[in-house]
């Protein structure tokens, strides 16, 4: 077995009703409506101010047209000032409003630069986001549209927990897909959208590594942004088993592709490197099955110091950048997990363990850090 997965759970049981899809094409429909009914525009900081509307705070620009805010945009207001927006939200309105205005007027530096502003248009205008002029957007539109047009990817199926419902059938069982049989009840599960982010969870069932009790199938996640609450971001993995409330089960060789949204089109920058590790898959899954099998026979040494000595061997001549006492870390782990990976002194094991130990690291840069350097020991086996 491997390490757990628990951030498509964590979707599972969090979202409402209305933030769930059955299928790709659904959840693209309703983000391609969204960026329709969106409005961008750049201006200066120092020409917004904020003013008491009907009982509501709004903000106002230079031509004077009010917009509500989210939840969201008020905090990065509020953020950008320096003002604590939860304190901000207890205050009467028009005490809210003043705070914010001095704020802005106080903000010198802010004041020469231009905001990107992402407004919803319903009739009335609502403020989504308030981000700086280096901001990139990426659209979730954009990013479901890639996604809809994979060849043989699909979410898995859920338990029904909100929303509609229906029977599972046959074809909603995937080979590695337990607690859930045909005629128990699915819902939408392992694509969510909202109006600050997105999610998916999506496999790969048709092409799988290893036979058996070894079977592996690839499954990705997909989150991003439209308003400045996370990076694109796609997380690859193998994987034994996904459950009813999509808790990943076995996950291995877990590694992410970050692209912040800055700089010049970064939607194109990640899928550069989305469909790099696609035709990876595609062309290398017998190979990769291979590299399983060797690096699970490949035994490094007759001691755990024997272990990590060539490990540091190989690692200082190849340029990897794993210290010793990452590597013990790593040993430690399979040697902790041995019903999951095999002999702590197999290559396997200790990749494994790398990548298991790796997900309590607090960066997602240093975590992802050391699953890259992780995957380079595989060489080892060829």
């Amino acid at each position: 077995m491997g390490n757990n997965l628990h951030a498509a759970s964590s979707q599972w049981a969090s979202r409402p009703a209305d933030e769930r899809f059955w299928t790709l094409k659904d959840m693209t429909a309703a983000c391609v409506a969204s960026q329709q009914g969106s409005a961008v525009s750049r201006v200066k900081f120092g020409d917004l101010r904020a003013e008491p509307r009907a009982g509501e705070l709004a903000i106002v620009g230079e031509k004077g047209n009010p917009a509500r805010l989210t939840h969201y945009a008020f905090g990065q207001l509020a953020g950008s000032v320096g003002a604590p927006a939860g304190y901000l939200r207890e205050l009467p309105t028009h005490v809210a409003a003043e705070c914010l205005n001095v704020g802005f007027a106080k903000n010198e530096e802010a004041n020469r630069l231009d905001r990107d502003l992402l407004f919803h248009k319903n009739g009335d205008l609502t403020l989504r986001a308030c981000l700086s002029e280096r901001y990139e957007r990426v659209w979730d539109a954009d990013v479901c549209r890639y996604l809809q047009g994979l060849d043989g990817w699909r979410n898995p199926a859920g338990r029904h927990i909100y929303g509609p419902s229906r029977p599972a059938t046959a074809e909603d069982i995937l080979p590695g897909q337990i607690n859930i049989h045909e005629g128990d009840l699915i819902g939408p599960a392992g694509l969510y959208a909202s109006d600050h982010d997105m999610f998916a969870f999506l496999v790969a069932p048709d092409r799988v590594i290893g036979h058996g009790a070894d079977t592996l199938m690839r499954g990705i996640f997909v989150r991003n942004s439209e308003v400045g609450d996370s990076s694109l971001v796609f997380t690859f993995f193998l994987m034994q088993a996904v459950c009813g409330n999509h808790i990943v089960w076995g996950a291995q060789g877990v590694h992410e592709v970050r692209v912040r949204h800055t700089g010049q089109a970064p939607m194109r920058k990640a899928l550069r490197e989305f469909e790099a590790e696609l035709r990876r898959y595609r062309d290398g899954a017998a190979e990769e099955e291979a590299g399983i099998i060797a690096a699970k026979t490949l035994i490094l040494g007759s001691s755990k110091d024997e272990v990590l000595d060539a490990l540091v061997k190989y690692a200082k001549t190849h340029s990897i950048p794993l210290s010793r006492q990452r590597l013990n870390e790593g040993y430690d782990t399979a040697e902790a997990h041995q019903d999951w990976y095999g002999n702590p002194r197999s290559l396997w094991a200790n990749v494994a363990g790398l990548t298991h130990a790796s997900q309590s690291i607090g960066f997602a840069d240093d975590r992802s850090t050391v699953d890259r350097a992780a995957g380079k020991l595989m060489q080892m086996a060829f």
